[in-house]
């Protein structure tokens, strides 16, 4: 579409009857081309990263023929419609819908122009008991003087949260002291949202006595919603500094949750 001599693109609904209406601002003009869907390349389905996840985690989309703006295109999960968080003709990034429960789902894609793409299987796993986190405390190197302290992390309430108050660095860093030993293996980080406030990168670490610590596992490409798992581990503190510098935004966790 050319919009006042600048080619670019626009989308809006077409009718049941294959009509469709679109209203210029006043004063401005535009001239339209269209192309049947059969002039689309059939889009293809090649493969999906990760395979598993929870509810509202980032998944990737490799294929073919998707379209280079998603126009038509659609993700789904079983009949449930996922967000789309980036589309191209080879590649495609989603996120698992909220509030499905644990099974298996198949992920199928149709493409800008409206065909199948075809689909895999994706596993929403279930995480197992939460660690009750009564009594537990939480610290920071850097925290928001606008009332987003390292309580609301632990607080069971997904409107508040903890945030940095600075852009992240490489160093900052926050710390729960669950107060006694513990058992567990996950840990869930999630920003609520504020969703470009999570830890592009992390290293995670756990003690016995809050002064030597065990580095358990890595955050390599961090997302709003961040299962970290690893080896069974029996700790009392937790450990989780950033290592990114990202200057344009807050380190912010709605809820830090435990699981075993």
């Amino acid at each position: 579409m050319a919009f006042n001599g600048t080619a670019g693109s626009r989308s809006f609904p077409v009718s049941v009857d294959g009509s469709y209406t679109y209203t210029l601002p006043s004063g401005t003009s535009a001239m339209f081309t269209t192309q049947k869907l059969s002039s689309f390349p059939a889009p293809v389905f090649g493969s999906l990263k990760p395979k598993q996840g929870v509810p509202r985690a980032k998944f990737t989309i490799s294929g073919a023929h998707f379209g280079d703006a998603q126009g038509l295109g659609t993700v789904r999960f079983g009949k449930l419609f996922a967000e789309v968080a980036s589309w191209s003709d080879t590649s495609i990034s989603a996120y698992v819908p909220s509030s499905l429960p644990a099974g298996t789902y198949k992920v199928s894609v149709n493409g800008a122009g409206g065909a199948d793409a075809g689909g895999a299987p994706f596993d929403v796993i279930e995480l197992g008991p939460a660690l009750s986190r009564t009594g537990w405390t939480a610290t920071t190197s850097d925290t928001s003087p606008y009332d987003d302290g390292p309580a609301n992390m632990l607080d069971g309430d997904p409107g508040t949260r903890y945030s940095s108050g600075r852009g992240q660095y490489d160093g900052l860093w926050i710390q729960v002291d669950m107060q006694q030993p513990q058992t567990f293996d996950k840990i869930l980080l999630d920003v609520g949202s504020n969703t470009g406030d999570y830890a592009r990168s992390a290293d995670v670490y756990v003690s016995t006595n809050g002064t030597d610590w065990t580095k358990v596992s890595s955050i390599e490409e961090g997302q709003r919603v961040e299962l970290i798992s690893f080896s069974t581990q029996t700790a009392r503190y937790v450990r989780i500094v950033n290592t990114a510098n990202v200057a344009s935004n807050w380190w912010s966790i709605a809820e830090l949750t435990v699981y075993s």
